[in-house]
C-alpha cells in the first residue's frame, strides 16, 4: 500500500517535470535556392544596390509593386553543412554581400576566406525548393540571415536607407522573406 508521503512525493516530482520542461523549439528550415533569382524582401522593402560595383552600400528599394518582379541576387551555397551561403549580385557573380567596418552590408569582390561573405539562413517556412514556385512567389519565409564572421543578424536599419547587421532579436527588422521573380 502507498504511504500518503510516497504519494505526496510522487506528485511533486511528477508536477516539476511538467513545470520544468522547455518549451520546444519553433522548427527551422534552410532554403534550398536550385540557383534561381530571388529578391530578399521584407515587409514592403527590397534588398538593393545600386551601382553594382564593389564598395557599394546595400539600400532598401522601395520599387513598384510587385517588389519581386526581378530578381536581383543569386544566394549559392558554400558547400558546408550545415549549409552557409553567399549573397551574390545577379548580374555579377564575384560580387557579394559582405560586412563594412561599420556594420553595414556592402558589395565586395568574393573571396571565399573572408568569413564576413558567408551566411547561414534560417527560416521558419520553406518550400521544397526555388523551383517549385514557378512565375515567381514565396519560397521562404520569416529568414534570418546571419553573419559566419560575428553572429550577427543582417537588418533593415532603422534610421536611414541602408542595411545593416546587430545582434539577432527575431524583430520585424531581421525576418526575411525570399521569392522567385515574376518575369
Amino acid at each position: 500500500m502507498f504511504s500518503s508521503a510516497s504519494l505526496l512525493t510522487a506528485c511533486i516530482l511528477a508536477i516539476s517535470g511538467l513545470v520544468s520542461a522547455a518549451p520546444p523549439l519553433p522548427v527551422q528550415c534552410n532554403p534550398n535556392f536550385e540557383g534561381a533569382g530571388v529578391s530578399i524582401i521584407d515587409t514592403g522593402i527590397e534588398w538593393g544596390v545600386s551601382p553594382a560595383v564593389a564598395g557599394t552600400l546595400l539600400d532598401r528599394t522601395l520599387g513598384g509593386f510587385p517588389l519581386n518582379a526581378t530578381a536581383e541576387w543569386h544566394v549559392e551555397q558554400t558547400g558546408a553543412f550545415p549549409p552557409t551561403y553567399y549573397v551574390k549580385e545577379i548580374n555579377h557573380n564575384n560580387l557579394v554581400v559582405d560586412i563594412s567596418a561599420d556594420g553595414l552590408l556592402v558589395l565586395e569582390e568574393l573571396n571565399p576566406t573572408k568569413e564576413t561573405q558567408i551566411w547561414s539562413i534560417f527560416c521558419n517556412q520553406c518550400s521544397p525548393g526555388a523551383s517549385s514556385t514557378p512565375g515567381g512567389g514565396e519560397f521562404a519565409s520569416s529568414c534570418q540571415i546571419v553573419s559566419a564572421s560575428n553572429g550577427f543578424c543582417a537588418r533593415v536599419e532603422p534610421a536611414g536607407v541602408n542595411l545593416g547587421t546587430g545582434e539577432c532579436e527575431n524583430g520585424i527588422l531581421q525576418s526575411f522573406d525570399f521569392w522567385t521573380a515574376t518575369a
